[in-house]
């Protein structure tokens, strides 16, 4: 089955899933609210429409262990990015069914500590030997810090004027 031409149809096929609050359009994308999604009914579905996994992001929640999801989905005419969060740090892997969902849940649990529970493979993909999860988690979300560069005396209004000729 290929994917649906009608946005109102996708839009409600999208909505069936379960754990989906709301789906809306912005930017020419659809927009998948889903706090409590059923990550394997979400795939299903996807793959029942015949619209593509791209790829998968996260954004960490400073205040707690919890991190935001969003499933990246691309078909020949839109992007649908559907976005949850976390669960005590773990959400369902996709990997055993959609094995473009492997390097970014690996990626997502070196960075974040997100836990893919039903991952066939689930050993570091970019974190270095003895750094621990939680480490990285940390640092992405510490607020930046900018080093701040010396000014330059000629930028100073103190610095003396260069004599014209």
């Amino acid at each position: 089955m290929t994917a649906d031409r009608n946005p109102r149809r996708l839009a409600d096929a999208l909505q069936a899933i379960p754990g989906v609050s709301t789906v809306v359009e912005r930017n020419g994308a659809l927009w998948v609210d889903a706090p409590l999604l059923e990550v394997e009914a979400m795939a299903a579905a996807m793959a029942e429409l015949g619209i593509r996994l791209g790829t998968v992001t996260a954004i960490p929640h400073a205040e707690d262990a919890e991190s935001t999801v969003i499933y990246h989905y691309i078909d020949e005419h839109r992007v649908i990015n559907v976005k949850t969060c976390t669960r005590n740090g773990a959400l369902a892997s996709l990997a055993p069914t959609v094995r473009a969902a492997s390097w970014a849940e690996r990626e997502i649990r070196d960075l974040f500590a997100v836990e893919f529970p039903g991952h066939p493979n689930p050993v570091p993909l970019i974190r270095p030997e003895g750094i621990d999860t939680a480490t990285l988690r940390a640092a992405m979300c510490r607020p930046a810090e900018v080093a701040r560069k010396p000014a330059s005396p000629l930028a100073s209004p103190l610095a003396a004027k260069p004599a014209r000729s």
